[in-house]
């Protein structure tokens, strides 16, 4: 048994390996279902866009904009190596980088004075022992002692490796949530790019702050197989969630665009415009496309990225945090009855979910729900999140709380709902008092033999 482990982790880390001769195959963010199935003429103009804007795994791209902490650092050009015509690298030794991350290649460089200022050329190899640089030469740019320059995205970068390192395995390269051990996982890996995080401290309407995805790096997720990693210091773990908010900007960025083109222009759709009922020819449909492309899509793309990074910047303000106005009601036993009423009343309709004892076996699961995103009824009887995954409502006498385990936490849950599922907010339709007689009540159950 022991030696199958072994090979299955062989196995899955082989594609990772690198051996000396070999070059690493281009590896690319890939593009979600919805754009692959857009007709190849409005599928590539969003491909090309979101690889100008996010670049690829290891050549990252900065735009002004995103609410994401890129980490750029000047340097200055020291010497600069003699080369021949018929060497297609410059190498030059720089000085201002002894504290910067150690893993610059694939970054882009911005000459910021000399001859290349205002161009951009992109590190093919850097020695942080030396301080060499060699970048690809080009009429451009002819680097001189004292010219400065910007290294962008090393912070990002740094996030970047971590990610590879930790999380890349679950959640995949692009935070897909398909990485190679996904498979045999559930609850499944989560999918950043629809930019949707469960366990927040935030109103039902507002993003995760950085600090709630810090959290659940540090602390895992408890009933699942996300782990916590503790052994991180604070700046990983403030890099990785820097570069996983960048994952989910990009992956939301392209869901706006996907969702701009989709109604005319997915395949489906195209297929029954030129139909012999549709009545359209396929002329007509590209010329159409054309003209939104030139007139329309620049716009789009613009409001896209804004709207996203503009929801993030505001998710990390004070007024996007969910904030009891009272402390909590004492733990008693007349208040965890109060909250036992609640629960099982019309009002909040808890038992419907969870059952009449808690035990995660309501009415609910016994129905066949809608699916909003296609308004068709699901396969599988029960409860489904956003990411189409089969959700039975947590038994709550596990006293395993995913969220986190405070009173707070729980609280939070009541009060602004866990995001991307069917548990809804009780915040805007219960008193401070009545939420938290049912904190009191929900938290008692696990030491309570009786139900």
């Amino acid at each position: 048994m022991r030696f199958g482990f072994s090979r299955l982790i062989l196995l899955l880390l082989f594609p990772l390996i690198s051996f000396p001769g070999c070059e690493q195959p281009q590896v690319e963010f890939v593009f979600s279902k919805k754009t692959n199935e857009l007709i190849p003429e409005a599928a590539k103009p969003v491909k090309e866009a979101l690889v100008k804007q996010f670049g690829n795994p290891f050549a990252l791209t900065q735009f002004e904009g995103l609410p994401t902490n890129f980490g750029d650092i000047e340097g200055t050009v020291k010497t600069v190596e003699p080369s021949g015509a018929d060497q297609p690298l410059i190498r030059f030794q720089v000085t201002g980088l002894s504290d910067a991350y150690d893993k610059l290649q694939g970054l882009p460089l911005e000459w910021t004075s000399g001859k290349g200022q205002g161009h951009f050329s992109r590190i093919k190899e850097y020695n942080f022992e030396t301080g060499m640089i060699a970048v690809e030469k080009s009429e451009e740019i002819d680097p001189q002692p004292g010219d400065t320059f910007l290294v962008e995205c090393v912070r990002l970068q740094f996030g970047r490796d971590l990610y590879n390192r930790h999380c890349m395995h679950c959640h995949g390269m692009s935070g897909e949530g398909t990485g190679p051990t996904s498979r045999y996982l559930n609850p499944p890996p989560r999918d950043f790019r629809l930019g949707i995080y469960k366990y927040t401290s935030t109103k039902s309407t507002s993003k995760a702050q950085e600090a709630d995805l810090e959290r659940t790096v540090k602390e895992g997720i408890a009933g699942t197989y996300m782990p916590s990693f503790k052994l991180l210091t604070e700046d990983e773990v403030s890099a990785i969630v820097n570069y996983v908010i960048w994952l989910s900007i990009r992956g939301e960025t392209e869901k706006k665009l996907d969702d701009e083109l989709f109604l005319d222009y997915s395949q489906e759709v195209y297929d029954e415009r030129t139909s012999e009922e549709g009545g359209e020819t396929r002329e007509e449909v590209l010329e159409e496309l054309k003209e939104f492309m030139e007139l329309d899509f620049p716009d789009t793309l613009e409001f896209a990225t804004e709207s996203v990074s503009e929801a993030w910047e505001e998710a990390n303000e004070e007024a996007a945090l969910v904030i009891p106005k009272t402390p909590r009601v004492p733990d008693t036993l007349e208040s965890r009855e109060r909250g036992r009423i609640l629960y099982l009343s019309q009002k909040t309709k808890c038992a419907s979910c969870h059952g009449p004892q808690g035990r995660g076996n309501g009415t609910a699961t016994q129905d066949f729900w809608t699916n909003p995103a296609t308004n068709e009824k699901y396969k599988n009887r029960g409860l489904h999140d956003i990411w189409g995954n089969q959700l039975p409502p947590r038994d709550l006498h596990r006293g395993i709380y995913r969220g986190g385990r405070r009173p707070i936490d729980t609280y939070r849950r009541l009060a602004a709902g866990i995001k991307g599922t069917p548990m809804p907010a009780f915040g805007g339709s219960l008193s401070d008092e009545e939420l938290w007689d049912l904190v009191n009540y929900v938290m008692s159950l696990p030491y309570d033999g009786n139900r």
